[in-house]
């Protein structure tokens, strides 16, 4: 309803619905086959696929009412792809422990859907949402691929830099702060353990930690009782007295 309003056509309206359904749909592929094809030898990770989703409907927010079908089906699989490179960017270099790779998603995957708005962005479907288009504004507000001069997309990378800011300058004390107080991360051994467990009472998981727990005590056991044969065999002593042994081998 608040989109009919907005938009005023419930044509439009449905077409943003679609990108936004297709965005998604290719987000999950490209993150599932690029994981794999990175990481040679791994099984389908479908966690990699599931956030995948989100990569695509967070990239294509930005323009789903502005782009046309199939570029909505691009900017999900480049956000697929760019989601698993975020992820290791975040973890290795950015040395974040993001263990939901919220940063991946959310952020750098936004960034990317704000820069293809300014890439993909259709005029005719811009001039939709501003009632005041003016011929003459059409290479203003059209995307790089439609002939636009390029405006759009600054003005998208104004956005970024404007919002990058606005969030380091309201968080990082918030953060400075936790850090200074001592509560900005939890102990090494809660970390190992995991939150759920230590300050939840339970595992999110409690399958998955079972048959952790399953394998790790198989694992155990099975290393103690190859500890313990040698010793075995080195400390076992024959019981049968050797006259007696050759007593019954004379007599069969």
């Amino acid at each position: 309803g608040s989109s009919l309003i907005i938009m005023g056509s419930g044509e439009f309206a449905g077409g943003a619905v679609v990108n936004t359904m297709l965005s998604s749909a290719t987000g999950a592929l490209g993150s599932l086959f690029f994981r794999t094809a990175v990481w040679p030898g791994r099984e389908w990770d479908i966690s990699a696929a599931l956030n995948g989703v989100l990569a695509g409907l967070v990239a294509i927010t930005s323009g789903c009412p502005v782009v046309e079908t199939w570029a909505a089906l691009v900017i999900g699989l480049l956000a697929g792809i760019f989601y698993i490179l975020a992820s290791r960017f975040t973890i290795r270099v950015m040395r974040v422990d993001d263990p939901l790779d919220a940063t991946p998603v959310h952020m750098f995957c936004g960034m990317l859907g704000l820069i293809m708005t300014g890439f993909f962005a259709k005029p005719e479907f811009v001039r939709r949402l501003n009632s005041d288009f003016q011929p003459e504004d059409e290479k203003i507000y059209s995307g790089v691929f439609y002939g636009g001069s390029g405006q759009l997309l600054a003005s998208q990378i104004v956005e970024i830099l404007v919002i990058l800011c606005w969030v380091t300058l309201f968080i990082a004390p918030y953060f400075s702060f936790l850090n200074k107080m001592g509560w900005f991360r939890v102990s090494p051994d809660q970390e190992e353990s995991g939150l759920d467990d230590s300050h939840h009472g339970g595992s999110a998981y409690p399958e998955i930690y079972a048959e952790d727990n399953i394998a790790k005590k198989n694992s155990n056991n099975f290393y103690e009782l190859e500890k313990a044969i040698p010793e075995e065999k080195e400390g076992k002593k024959s019981t049968v007295d050797p006259d007696e042994e050759d007593h019954t081998l004379n007599k069969a």
